[in-house]
């Protein structure tokens, strides 16, 4: 597991569109606002009050600009919605079958779900299944394309989630053997960076592509942090048959 410390503020204010143009890449715009990087001091949380059982209040700052109604809070063990009804977790650090899996839409207000069955894969990933699938509002995050290339994503920006519901952003240093690598952002552009800690395993990264969040990874390792690279072909190919055996009525989503 990783081990805790706290964000450390870095000092440059840039809109997060500005940016993502200049490193290839394109602002996530919501229906809410146009997403900015926070001035010095401001918050990175997601959430300006937060139930795990309960409707919760968003944050109104900078965060507002990413949709995180996919990934569930109400446990450290973090799950993150890759089909309506599929969820994926760090294998290492996963709920229990049973256990209640809540996540909140853009307004704040709350589902409850069970987790009812899980599987295994060969890296640290757990693909679990809700009892019911959630409603067509709430974000389900697409997988990263198999043809992108490595040369192409290292040092391009990545949204970084922590267990205390935080939004950072750190830069990819590496995509191989199936394996993500981040690092701080050595020209501190993007406003914030996070030691990843214990605790903070199965939270999700994101890369930012034509305008909506693609799940890049899930943290395994601390500090800036390392985990399965979701654009893997053996790992989308054992995510799909977790998927399929445990209701194939559905599909994974991949971005292009």
């Amino acid at each position: 597991m990783l081990a805790y410390g706290t964000a450390h503020q870095m000092t440059r204010v840039l809109c997060i569109v500005s940016a993502l143009i200049a490193f290839g890449l394109v602002g996530c715009i919501t229906h809410d606002q146009q997403p900015v990087l926070p001035p010095a001091g401001a918050s990175p949380q997601l959430f300006a009050h937060y139930k795990a059982g309960r409707d919760s209040k968003l944050a109104e700052g900078w965060t507002r600009g990413f949709d995180m109604s996919g990934v569930s809070f109400n446990s450290r063990k973090t799950c993150t919605l890759i089909t309506p009804r599929h969820v994926v977790m760090a294998r290492h650090f996963q709920r229990p079958v049973g256990a209640t899996i809540t996540f909140h839409d853009r307004s704040g207000n709350v589902i409850r779900r069970t987790l009812e069955a899980k599987v295994n894969t060969h890296t640290d990933v757990a693909v679990g299944l809700l009892n019911m699938a959630v409603p067509q509002w709430y974000r389900v995050y697409p997988l990263p394309s198999p043809e992108w290339k490595e040369e192409d994503l290292v040092g391009q920006p990545i949204a970084v989630t922590d267990q205390k519901r935080g939004l950072f952003f750190h830069r990819i240093a590496a995509v191989r053997s199936g394996f993500l690598r981040m690092q701080y952002d050595p020209d501190e552009k993007h406003g914030w960076g996070k030691k990843l800690v214990s605790g903070d395993s199965g939270n999700p990264s994101f890369i930012i592509h034509n305008g909506q969040l693609v799940l890049a990874e899930t943290h395994t390792t601390g500090g800036p942090g390392a985990g399965p690279y979701y654009g893997d072909t053996r790992l989308q190919s054992a995510i799909k048959d977790a998927v399929k055996e445990l209701d194939p009525a559905y599909r994974v989503k991949i971005a292009h």
